[in-house]
């Protein structure tokens, strides 16, 4: 069955959630019921994922009670209790998994009951039972599940930097790290698995690799990848060749964003994955190049130093909704 490209994706009904939740909880401003106005405004899709979930929501008479309590702005704990409680009350009221247009794809509700989870800004350092690393960078959600034959992680959404533990007094468990688009082998290693628009990245800094495509069969689909190599990947299998991993790519364990004449889209693009609402950059402005190290918690320094560096404007509407455009006094 083909996919409507209308329907409303995973990220965009989490959002819808969030922002629900936010307004439910009693404690939402002007302000941000505007930023959520806007947010339905800017496509369809997001008026159509908002539309779903309140008619769900009508169907069990009342939001969960959950929805009264939390809100974006809480701690992270309570908040992740809160949307956990209320999409697994939907589900069970509906007798369903929660669906999105003509039940082609599931509302993540994995990625909200995850067995951890970052929100947008969030980063997190987790350790497994095994002994294994994990870091979760921004709005990342996984699920751990070992047994006396594998070691399981799967990655529902984001990004993250694995260190994987040797294990020494027991028979070898394989690591395995389950995605939507195939799944990566893990032989003694720290590597980094990334899920984007574009693919599924993966980078090896230490030990080696094995990615099996999702849309491949047999052994001959896995394709290696060494130490110090990376790639993009699709679920038919390596996109382009392999090419040199830089470890700054995994600054944001240390919370910080390096750019070595990065476009200013792609930075943008990284801040607007870290930020609440909504972070735009005209195309006209788009391909300008800027260098630097920017702390990932302090986003208005970050804007104001481009600003301050590339003809740029910052257009802000609420703390929710910000445009970067070319500089009045630039255009002409």
């Amino acid at each position: 069955m083909i996919a409507d490209s209308s329907a409303p994706g995973s990220d965009i009904v989490t959002i819808a959630i969030d922002w629900m939740v936010k307004l439910q909880s009693g404690a939402a401003t002007e302000q941000e019921r505007e930023a959520c106005r806007r947010w339905r405004a800017e496509e369809a899709r997001h008026e159509l994922a908002w539309q779903r979930l309140q008619s769900l929501s009508e169907r069990v008479s009342t939001l969960p009670s959950a929805l009264t309590h939390g809100s974006i702005g809480d701690a992270s704990n309570r908040h992740r209790h809160n949307r956990r409680f209320a999409v697994k009350s939907l589900c069970i009221a509906l007798g369903v998994g929660l669906l999105a247009a003509g039940g082609n794809e599931i509302v993540p509700w994995r990625t909200l009951m995850a067995d951890y989870a970052t929100k947008a800004g969030e980063r997190r350092r987790v350790t497994l039972a095994d002994g294994t690393a994990v870091e979760l960078n921004t709005a990342t959600a996984i699920d751990a599940a070992y047994d006396e034959q594998s070691r399981l992680v799967r990655l529902h959404r984001g990004e993250v930097l694995i260190t994987t533990a040797k294990e020494i007094d027991r028979a070898y468990r394989p690591f395995v790290v389950h995605t939507r688009l195939g799944q990566a082998r893990a032989l003694g290693t720290r590597f980094q698995v990334r899920d984007s628009v574009a693919g599924m990245r993966i980078a090896v800094f230490e030990g080696t690799v094995e990615f099996k495509p999702a849309g491949t069969s047999g052994t001959n689909g896995a394709i290696r990848i060494d130490a110090g190599r990376q790639g993009l990947f699709d679920r038919q299998g390596l996109i382009g060749t392999l090419s040199q991993a830089n470890e700054e790519t995994v600054a944001w364990t240390d919370g910080v964003i390096v750019a070595d004449r990065m476009p200013l889209g792609e930075l943008v693009a990284e801040l607007d994955r870290s930020m609440p609402g909504k972070l735009r950059c005209d195309p006209a402005i788009a391909s300008l190049t800027i260098s630097g190290v920017f702390p990932l918690d302090q986003p208005a320094r970050i804007l104001a130093a481009i600003a301050r560096t590339l003809p740029v404007q910052i257009d802000t509407v609420t703390s929710y909704w910000i445009t970067l455009r070319p500089r009045a006094d630039a255009r002409s």
